[in-house]
C-alpha cells in the first residue's frame, strides 16, 4: 500500500458535558472517510482528543488541510488554532509537509441560506398558529462571541444585517451568550409580540441546549426538529434548531477545503472504515497474532475481535464506526476517550486491515501520541502553558509538586500515562500521554468539567 498523500482535519470545539458539540464533527468525519476525499480523514477538537496540538501525531499525509467548523472568524480560528497546531498563516511548510488552514464557515455562504431557512420554517410554524408574522416578528441572531476577540462577533451581526436587508421580520438584532448585548436583553431591544431565536451554533451541544435557552426564560432543549419554544413576558417566543446539523454541511466544508488548495480525491463509494490516520505500530498486527490476545489500555485485541479486556461475554456485535463510537462514548457521556471507565457489553469483528480502525476509533489519536512519545516529542507542562493565551496561561508558575498532585487526581483514572511528567515505570498495555490535556489543565484551574470560554 503506497503512503498516504493528503489528510482532510475538521476542527472543532468539543466539551466536557455534552457529546454532540464533538459528535456532529465526527458524523461529518465518517462520511467524509467513506467518501474517501483525502487518504486519511480526523478530527480535532480543543476540549476533547485529538487535540489541536497533537493531531498530527497520527497522521503520515504530507499535504494536509484543517477546516475549522466554528461559526465565527474569532478567538479560536485566529488565535488557539493556530498556537495549537504551529500554523503560520494559510500555508505552513513544516516538517516536510505542507499544512492548509482553510477559512471558517462564516465565510461561506452555507450557513447565511440555513439562517434565513430557520426564520422561513418559525414564519410557517406561526402562521399555522394563527398568528401575524413578519410585520409583528422580530428575530434575534443568537451568537457566542469573546470578550478577547472583537472579531467574534461579526460573523453574527452580518448574519443579522442580511436578514434585515432581506425584509424577513420587522426588527432583527444580534445578542451574544458571552459578549454584550447579552441574550436576556432581547426583551429590551425588540417589541414584536413573536420572537424568532436563532442560535448560530453548529451542533446540539450543552449552549444550545442548556445555556441559550435558559438565558431566554426557556426550557431546556433535548434535540432538533421544527421551532420550539413558548410564553415569555407575555411574547410568543420561537427557538430554532442550531445551524450546523443538515448534512448538506459537508458539501460547504469541502467548497472550503478546496478552495484552500486542498488536492481532494474525486467522492468516492466507499466504507466508514476507510481513510483512518494510519500511523501506527508496525508490528502490532504480528504483536496480536502471536500473544493470542493483547491488551491495550482497556482494551482486548485478537486476530478476531476487539472487546473490553474484562469482558468475557460481550453480547452486542458493532460493525459500524460510528455506532461504537457512539456506544463508548455516550450514556454515560465520556470525554476523555482514555478515561479508565471504558463500557462492557460489545464486540466488534476484527482483522489485520481494521484493526487500527476499531483503536482509532476508541482511543483517537492515542497510537499516534504514544509513537510521539516513544520517539521523545513530548510537551511538557511548561511548553504546554507557553503556548497558552487565555486562562490557563495562570498555570504558569505550578511546580512540580503541585502538578504532581493534579497527575494522581486525574491521571489516575486514565489509561494513558503522562510521559510528558513522568517516564516511570509503567505496565507495557498502557498508552503514553505526549502534553497535558484540556481535562489535566481544567482541573489544574479547579474548574468544573463543563464549557468555559476555553
Amino acid at each position: 500500500m503506497s503512503s498516504p498523500r493528503t489528510a482532510l482535519i475538521l476542527a472543532g470545539h468539543g466539551s466536557h458535558i455534552s457529546p454532540h458539540t464533538a459528535g456532529l464533527v465526527w458524523h461529518h468525519v465518517d462520511e467524509l472517510r467513506a467518501l474517501r476525499v483525502a487518504d486519511e480523514v480526523t478530527a480535532t477538537f480543543w476540549k476533547e482528543m485529538p487535540s489541536f496540538h497533537a493531531v498530527f501525531n497520527s497522521l503520515d499525509a504530507r499535504d494536509i488541510t484543517v477546516v475549522p467548523l466554528f461559526t465565527a472568524q474569532g478567538y479560536f480560528t485566529q488565535t488557539v488554532i493556530p498556537a495549537e497546531m504551529g500554523l503560520t498563516g494559510p500555508i505552513t511548510q513544516r516538517d516536510g509537509r505542507t499544512i492548509r488552514y482553510a477559512r471558517t464557515l462564516s465565510e461561506h455562504p452555507y450557513l447565511g441560506g440555513v439562517v434565513r431557512r430557520r426564520i422561513e420554517d418559525a414564519l410557517c410554524l406561526m402562521s399555522r398558529n394563527g398568528e401575524t408574522p413578519r410585520e409583528q416578528t422580530a428575530v434575534a441572531i443568537i451568537g457566542h462571541s469573546t470578550r478577547r476577540s472583537p472579531e467574534s462577533r461579526r460573523a453574527a451581526e452580518a448574519q443579522a444585517q442580511a436578514v434585515r436587508d432581506s425584509g424577513l421580520a420587522g426588527e432583527v438584532v444580534a445578542v451574544y451568550l458571552d459578549d454584550e448585548p447579552q441574550i436576556r436583553s432581547v426583551y429590551d431591544l425588540t417589541s414584536a409580540p413573536n420572537l424568532i431565536a436563532v442560535p448560530y451554533f453548529l451542533a446540539l451541544g450543552s449552549h444550545t441546549t442548556l445555556d441559550v435557552p435558559r438565558e431566554l426564560g426557556l426550557p431546556a432543549q433535548s434535540g432538533p426538529g421544527q421551532a420550539a419554544g413558548g410564553t415569555v413576558q407575555g411574547r410568543a417566543v420561537y427557538y430554532t434548531p442550531p445551524v450546523g446539523i443538515e448534512d448538506d454541511l459537508r458539501a460547504a466544508i469541502l467548497e472550503l477545503a478546496r478552495e484552500a488548495g486542498a488536492p481532494l480525491n474525486p467522492p468516492a463509494h466507499g466504507s466508514p472504515w476507510d481513510c483512518f490516520p494510519s500511523r501506527m505500530p508496525a508490528s502490532l498486527w504480528e504483536m496480536v497474532t502471536q500473544a493470542g490476545a493483547l491488551r491495550l489500555g482497556q482494551l482486548r485485541l485478537t486476530a478476531t475481535e476487539v472487546t473490553h479486556w474484562d469482558d468475557d461475554n460481550p453480547t452486542e456485535t458493532i460493525t459500524d464506526p460510528g455506532e461504537l463510537r457512539r456506544r463508548v462514548r455516550e450514556n454515560p457521556f465520556r470525554s476523555l476517550a482514555t478515561s479508565a471507565d471504558l463500557p462492557r457489553g460489545w464486540r466488534v469483528p476484527n482483522d489485520r486491515h481494521r484493526l487500527h480502525a476499531i483503536i482509532e476509533t476508541i482511543y483517537p489519536g492515542a497510537l499516534g501520541d504514544m509513537l510521539a512519545c516513544e520517539s521523545g516529542a513530548v510537551s511538557p507542562f511548561e511548553a504546554t502553558i507557553a503556548r497558552q493565551t487565555g486562562q490557563y496561561r495562570a498555570l504558569d508558575g505550578l511546580d512540580s509538586a503541585q502538578q504532581g498532585e493534579v497527575v494522581a487526581r486525574v491521571c489516575g483514572g486514565c489509561v494513558r500515562h503522562p510521559a510528558w511528567f513522568s517516564t516511570a515505570n509503567y505496565l507495557s498495555s498502557t498508552l503514553l500521554c505526549p502534553e497535558p490535556c484540556n481535562h489535566w489543565l481544567s482541573a489544574a484551574l479547579n474548574e468544573p468539567q463543563g464549557e468555559v470560554e476555553e
